[in-house]
């Protein structure tokens, strides 16, 4: 078991089975509420204005200003879903690995 694996199943420890899952779906949950379509376009045009660089910030990003904006985009189509059906899909269809 990873050393994240152990941290993450310590909090569920600690926390219960129950608990554990409410808070992974409030973690989800305000993400989802915070990628209204509002948001995503006041978003999309920072990115754009900032370009890949916001000296004033100390930022230089990798990615492009538009692929950051596409990013933007599928989350706020993700966040039309409930929770629990992305969680399934995850599940079943995402690899994800240490």
């Amino acid at each position: 078991m990873s050393s994240k694996t152990q941290q993450i199943s310590a909090i569920e420890n600690k926390y219960g089975i129950v608990l554990f899952r409410m808070g992974l779906t409030h973690l989800v949950d305000v993400g989802i509420r915070h990628l209204t379509d509002e948001n995503v376009e006041e978003n999309i045009k920072q990115i754009k204005a900032n370009g890949v660089e916001d000296k004033a910030n100390g930022i230089v990003n990798i990615m492009s200003a538009e692929f950051q904006c596409e990013i933007l985009r599928c989350a706020a189509e993700l966040a039309k879903f409930s929770i629990w059906e992305l969680f399934a899909y995850i599940k079943m269809y995402v690899a994800i690995s240490d």
